[in-house]
């Protein structure tokens, strides 16, 4: 969406904007489900929205180039951008519009083992059903880490949040508005959220802290088993100072330890 606006300003203002970025974009493109707070749109999908931002960048005669940059050189003018596909662009101006992708806890999947009659041994990895598996396993089958955006899927339901800074506390306090509990899984025994914030969450009789936990892995919802939906249903913890293992029953976790800017390409080359 940034970079689509910018360039319909851009074209409509006489320049010559080119996109350059892979057609699968950015977080709104993965968004399967309807977007319900963007203004003015409505029954739309995140997809839907992006194309519509296409469109209009069309039809101001914005140029699209489907490869992504892994090199710049902006020691002097015109620039020099060099694509994926070893070719170079130059330009006069560049607009950085890359955003930022959320950290992920990066939980690997299960390897559970089961035996069968015969004596044969097992592994079941990716499609570990409720035995456990790993996070990327279960976005959009629970996980994700954008509360505002899916916090009302689960309204009156149990979800947990995981993380201890400004984000997972306004993620708690956005979710305990909706939700039936919020359990804030933090790996440390104070957060490190500013203190009006830790405030807010601490006196919120919706919410309540699991300090010294760590996330295990997550486990499906056993009910869900048949239909090959697989959602989360739990989350299993580990306590940093005993290692006794738990299990928190949820219908959705929200990942919320950061976000990490896609500016690693011009490092170096601009103030960071």
């Amino acid at each position: 969406p940034a970079a689509l606006s910018a360039a319909v300003y851009c074209a409509r203002a006489g320049l010559r904007p080119v996109v350059i970025a892979p057609p699968v974009g950015g977080q709104l493109m993965g968004k399967g489900v309807d977007v319900e707070n963007y203004p003015g749109l409505l029954d739309m999908t995140g997809p839907g929205i992006v194309s519509l931002m296409r469109q209009q960048a069309l039809s101001f005669n914005t140029a699209f180039d489907g490869n992504y940059i892994t090199n710049v050189d902006l020691s002097e003018r015109p620039f020099k951008l060099t694509t994926n596909t070893s070719s170079v662009l130059q330009a006069h101006s560049v607009i950085v519009a890359t955003g930022a992708d959320s950290n992920w806890l990066d939980v690997p999947g299960a390897s559970t083992h089961v035996l069968c009659a015969d004596g044969l041994v097992l592994r079941l990895t990716r499609f570990a059903r409720w035995w456990g598996s790993g996070e990327y396993e279960f976005r959009g089958k629970g996980i994700s880490s954008c509360a505002t955006c899916d916090g009302f899927l689960f309204r009156d339901r149990p979800v947990v949040v995981i993380g201890g800074g400004d984000t997972a506390m306004e993620d708690a306090l956005v979710l305990a508005r909706t939700s039936s509990s919020v359990t804030v899984i933090h790996r440390r025994d104070k957060f490190r959220a500013s203190r009006v914030l830790q405030q807010r969450v601490l006196s919120n009789s919706k919410i309540t802290v699991r300090w010294n936990a760590q996330v295990k892995e997550f486990t499906a919802a056993e009910a869900a088993l048949e239909d090959g939906s697989f959602p989360v249903g739990h989350v299993v913890v580990t306590d940093t100072q005993t290692d006794e293992e738990s299990s928190i029953d949820c219908d959705a976790a929200f990942v919320a330890i950061g976000h990490s800017p896609n500016t690693a390409f011009v490092k170096g080359q601009v103030d960071m």
